[in-house]
């Protein structure tokens, strides 16, 4: 045992250290409050609630997605930061989840278990709790990664809840990118051998061809029976290394650093793009009309607000938290409008589950070598449906050591010992599991009180540390879904025998009935459809609250069998890009202006800055050369009107620079961490419309060069003549980009007019950004309208 470490608030460190660490990981991931309440950049655009399984995929794809619009998000996260990668990533670390329990009530909560897991809700059925940590049970899950099935995503009876045609049609289309992403596909690429080979063969035979089921939409050259595991043992590509079984932690973790190196520099987190605020809890949305306009907080057992001007007027809020805690935050903060028989908190499904193990004599495998001489391992999926209906699958694994998925997710980086495993192999027999995961059917009308339905509530008992009322989570199957239970149970141990040939070939044969509460895949509560029948439409948007979105199997209408990560997973990354969608600023035919006073949607990229002065002029001040930019919109074809006034647009000193500026247009988002650089991707893949009265090419040193002069495309087009006017005086660009073309007007006379060449790298639509050079260069009335593209 070690001693508890206490804090001191008057020594401040950059990374704390403990008995044995460094805590490096944690603090290069993750912000205190006050350097998020206190981080002096633009309001944040989405708070994200949430950093498990499907917040901290969500969170990777607004940042990626919301570079071109400058968009800012912020994770909220209940928990502290445990790893960046999943436990069975890191060999034999020990970290597990805890026993299962009853929590009826506060009395029965135990308290944190197992470092980071906690009982956040009460019920009727044991359950294991949450992981309260960043990365969530993404960090622990079992990486099982099925498709749901064309009978999933088809029509339901009435009584249920049936999948959005236009989400059905998405999940076709995407969930193979999200199979490579997760490193389900290419399918089990790091299990191979005799016994994965004759295996599957002996399974597809007893099965017959004719029977083999597959997911929705997958292609006819996939093998039905392979395992689709989110594991990725080879590299995908040359020179990257594979990143083994997949979590969201792993996104996260990367997105932050990325977001850092890019936009960090001199502990100013004010352009950073992406922020994780940990041991944070959402206490409740507020709202005002339709909309969610400030969250509550409690940070250290203290009551904070996020709330105008740290959160942007359109700010968006994304519930990604586990299904339970997502529904009891709606339920709590967001009651919705009646629908008819439906409501919040019913059509609550969770998976019926049992463990079919045995032992096959090794002789009973055609083709299987006599004795093991390699590590021996097999996984395979098996697809069924009851007698009514009930979709379920078999999640085989097969070892010839004495447990079936032994070594099946392990890191083994001692190769004495995994001699030692090859060694230790059994020479007569296989371990066999078949893990039989079947459909509850949800019931959208099941109202709280009843004690034969599904569904979850408000519970009447509070949390102690916040005074809101915890989830009660009733779970409990139909007759029909014991029915189909069991008939699933009796499928499952007739293809283990089957597959054996004859009861000399198979001992041990035990059926183990789990908890309906165990499986961590609880969905439906907050189940997508159409307005007046459902809770969220097909978007994951709360069809009642314009700016609320869900992340997470509770959008599910129908679970099927499937483990919910990668269909849910699917989802997020349409919901992410919804949100972008709605940020998006539509193309304008009037013109509008970009700066009005405020900094808000720009960024200083390089050395330098500007001053705003009497609220409508950026007055260049050069240290360095540098770029101020608009972050928030890519523009493609457009007129950009820009007031600009040079006070030394020429020189007669010897040696002497004049004044020196330019507009620069269709460039990639910048970075804003190096100031020696990251001005050069403007330079080198946008378009700079040149203020240099003196015309000095820097590569000559000479002056009067027309391709470096005032109205020139820098060093691409000349200027035709030099049209501005006197010092001190202001002049009006007008810069017309239309495809391939860019005409420059300065004072109302045509100077340049370019058309970029077709095998050009240059962009053809980009950022808009101010020149910080030489001289104190003044803009004002930065004025765009689209044109069509």
């Amino acid at each position: 045992m070690l001693p508890r470490l206490n804090p001191d608030p008057q020594v401040l460190v950059d990374v704390q250290q403990t008995e044995f660490t460094y805590d490096v990981l944690g603090r290069w991931t993750c912000s205190t409050w006050p350097e998020v309440r206190d981080n002096g950049g633009d309001p944040f655009d989405v708070v994200v609630i949430g950093a498990g399984m499907f917040g901290g995929y969500i969170a990777d794809k607004l940042y990626r997605r919301g570079e071109n619009l400058g968009l800012r998000v912020l994770v909220v996260e209940a928990g502290s930061f445990l790893l960046p990668t999943h436990v069975q990533n890191l060999p034999r670390l020990g970290l597990f989840g805890p026993a299962e329990q009853v929590v009826a009530g506060n009395p029965q909560d135990p308290g944190p278990q197992n470092l980071v897991w906690g009982y956040s809700w009460h019920s009727n059925q044991a359950f294991p709790g949450l992981a309260y940590c960043v990365g969530g049970r993404s960090l622990f899950w079992g990486g099982w990664s099925p498709r749901l099935t064309t009978a999933d995503l088809g029509p339901q009876p009435s009584s249920q809840a049936t999948w959005p045609a236009d989400a059905v049609t998405y999940l076709l289309a995407n969930y193979t990118a999200v199979e490579e992403e997760m490193g389900v596909r290419p399918t089990t690429d790091y299990i191979s051998g005799p016994l994965y080979t004759q295996l599957r063969a002996r399974f597809a035979s007893v099965i017959g061809a004719g029977q083999l089921v597959s997911g929705a939409g997958q292609p006819a050259s996939d093998d039905p029976l392979a395992a689709p595991l989110a594991v990725q043992g080879a590299s995908p590509a040359s020179g990257l290394f594979p990143f083994d079984k997949y979590s969201s932690a792993y996104l996260l973790f990367d997105a932050v650093r990325e977001d850092i190196g890019k936009r960090w520099r001199n502990n100013i987190d004010a352009w950073r793009r992406l922020m994780v605020l940990p041991r944070t809890q959402v206490v409740r949305l507020i709202t005002s009309g339709n909309r969610v306009t400030e969250i509550e907080l409690r940070v250290n057992g203290q009551q904070q607000f996020l709330r105008p001007p740290l959160l942007s007027p359109n700010c968006t809020v994304v519930l990604a938290a586990s299904t339970i805690e997502s529904t009891r935050l709606a339920l709590d903060s967001l009651p919705a409008p009646a629908m008819g028989a439906n409501r919040m908190g019913s059509n609550l499904m969770a998976h019926l589950r049992s463990d079919i193990t045995a032992r096959i004599r090794r002789s009973a495998i055609p083709g299987l070598p006599a004795q093991p001489t390699d590590l021996e391992i097999a996984a395979l999926l098996v697809r069924g449906s009851t007698s009514d209906g009930h979709e379920y699958h078999l999640q085989v694994t097969a070892s010839a050591g004495g447990a079936s998925d032994a070594n099946l997710f392990t890191a083994v980086p001692d190769l004495d010992l995994l001699d030692a495993l090859r060694a230790n192999q059994d020479p007569a027999w296989i371990a066999i599991t078949l893990r039989a995961i079947g459909q509850m059917i949800g019931q959208p009308s099941a109202q709280p009180g009843d004690t034969k339905k599904s569904w979850m509530n408000l519970a009447l008992q509070t949390d102690p540390g916040t005074g809101t009322p915890r989830a009660w989570v009733n779970l409990e199957p139909t007759d029909a879904d014991m029915t189909a239970w069991k008939e699933m149970e009796d499928a499952a141990v007739a293809l283990a025998q089957s597959v054996a040939g004859s009861a000399a070939n198979i001992q041990n044969i035990a059926v183990n009935r789990n908890g309906i509460g165990t499986t961590h895949h609880e969905a439906g509560t907050l189940w997508m459809g159409s307005l007046g029948q459902s809770v969220t439409d097909s978007f994951g948007k709360f069809h009642h609250v314009a700016n609320a979105y869900v992340a997470g199997p509770a959008l599910f209408p129908v679970i099927g069998s499937a483990n919910p990560s990668l269909t849910a997973t699917t989802l997020a990354r349409r919901t992410a890009d919804a949100i972008v969608t709605s940020h998006t600023v539509a193309a304008s035919p009037t013109f509008r202006p970009l700066f009005t006073g405020s900094r808000q949607g720009w960024q200083m990229s390089g050395g330098g800055d500007f001053l705003t002065i009497f609220g409508s002029i950026l007055e260049a001040r050069p240290s360095g050369l540098g770029l101020l930019w608009y972050t928030r919109e890519v523009f493609r074809n457009f007129v950009l009107q820009v007031d600009w006034l040079s006070f030394n647009p020429t020189t007669n000193i010897p040696g002497g620079r004049a004044d020196n500026s330019g507009v620069l247009i269709r460039f990639p988002a910048l970075n804003a961490s190096n100031p020696a650089n990251d001005w050069r991707l403007a330079s080198d893949r946008g378009y700079e419309i040149q203020i240099d009265d003196m015309g000095f090419n820097v590569d000559t040193g000479q002056n009067f060069s027309p391709l470096h002069q005032t109205g020139a495309v820098y060093a691409l087009a000349p200027s035709s003549t030099l049209a501005s006017k006197p010092a001190g005086q202001w002049n009006t660009f007008e810069i017309e980009a239309t495809n391939p073309s860019i005409k420059v007007t300065l004072n109302g006379q045509l100077v340049t007019d370019y058309s970029i060449p077709a095998n050009s790298p240059r962009l053809r639509a980009g950022h808009i950004g101010l020149q910080c050079h030489t001289g104190n260069v003044q803009f004002r009335n930065i004025m765009i309208r689209s044109l069509p593209d």
